[in-house]
């Protein structure tokens, strides 16, 4: 399917979201009551949210995008006081919507995509804690994030101190604290339990702590350059903490690193991986509705002669919840955590080291003839 057929379906996902609202508050005339005009636009707008995701994964051909998304729609509303029935109902009357349009591939991906979210919500929608104290560091995780949310920045910080001086390494501090904890920050948020500004809060001085600590890797930086990253998010995305994460655990490993972060205009990218030599780009995005939009940008780094044997690795929840994404989008390689992107990130370089070999023997050969 193209994305000229799934924008025809979703051409207009403002008017079609309002039109789905106001049918819903005829048959419901009760939530208007509950929760006045105010209620009205945050369903309206619910609903675009929603017809984005499933743009998106019926454009990218994965239903598991829609029905994690459903998920977690769930849990969120329900801190609301929204039940199943509210949000079975809007599923059902966007489906009949759906249905009603011209027949074709796109139109029976979608009908199926959305039956699948509909079954998605009889399902139970609790997520565990992802701090136990049984991990790694889970005791000093727990003691950290109970600073955040103290609003304690000096106590998170001496936490962090305390750990490296018992002999945690800047690896396990970044996985199995900031990691861990900034996770268990985004379940909180989406089950009412912690509000934006708390969100924000935690993710700031978590970022301000992992800069306190770039000082200590002045000395442990390796001699030999390992290679060169370039890394950025993608469609103007603001999660960008997972993504830093990761270029520091490269830098700290002996990367060259070029973070460029969030809001990066596509020319950027493409000169700044050309200019600097870079070996690997990492792309993130954390919302659904931006993968496409990575998908054209890797489209675009790859017709650029500059970059041809660079290799690109993607990363984010999408990625998480779908694990065939990064083929769909282009990418060479993917990983959920900067760990993990280690290992991979030393795949892809012995791939492309034994890609220059076989062209070096394919040249020498024609040399020779």
């Amino acid at each position: 399917m193209t994305a000229q057929e799934t924008e025809s379906l979703f051409a207009d996902i403002e008017e079609l979201a309002l039109e789905v609202t106001e049918e819903q508050y005829k048959i419901q005339p009760e939530l208007m009551e509950r929760y006045g005009r105010p209620g009205f636009e945050k369903s309206r707008r619910d609903a675009v949210y929603t017809l984005h995701y499933l743009a998106e994964s019926v454009q990218m051909d994965s239903p598991s995008l829609f029905v994690h998304y459903i998920g977690w729609l769930k849990q969120l509303l329900a801190g609301y006081g929204l039940n199943e029935k509210d949000i079975r109902i809007k599923l059902e009357l966007i489906l009949g919507r759906i249905r009603a349009a011209v027949q074709g591939e796109e139109r029976e991906r979608a009908v199926r995509i959305l039956e699948m979210g509909i079954l998605r919500m009889s399902e139970p929608a609790e997520q565990p804690s992802y701090i136990s104290e049984e991990q790694p560091l889970g005791q000093e995780c727990r003691a950290y994030l109970d600073a955040l949310l103290r609003r304690d920045r000096s106590g998170a910080y001496a936490l962090i101190d305390a750990a490296i001086a018992s002999g945690a390494s800047l690896r396990e501090v970044y996985r199995h604290i900031f990691q861990t904890s900034q996770y268990e920050v985004g379940r909180l948020w989406q089950t009412q339990q912690i509000s934006v500004a708390d969100e924000h809060y935690c993710s700031a001085v978590t970022q301000s702590a992992m800069s306190r600590l770039y000082a200590d890797w002045i000395g442990l930086k390796k001699q030999d350059r390992t290679g060169v990253l370039v890394s950025a998010c993608i469609g103007g995305e603001m999660h960008e903490i997972g993504l830093r994460m990761l270029t520091d655990v490269f830098e700290l490993e002996g990367w060259e690193t070029h973070y460029l972060g969030s809001r990066v205009d596509e020319e950027e990218l493409i000169e700044t991986a050309a200019k600097s030599g870079a070996d690997l780009i990492a792309l993130s995005a954390t919302m659904t509705f931006h993968v496409h939009l990575m998908k054209k940008q890797i489209a675009r780094l790859r017709a650029d002669e500059r970059l041809a044997g660079v290799k690109i690795m993607v990363g984010g929840l999408p990625f998480n919840v779908d694990a065939a994404l990064w083929r769909r989008v282009g990418a060479d390689g993917y990983s959920p955590d900067a760990d993990r992107a280690l290992l991979e990130a030393g795949r892809l370089m012995r791939m492309s080291r034994s890609e220059r070999e076989r062209t070096e023997d394919v040249g020498a050969e024609g040399g020779h003839a």
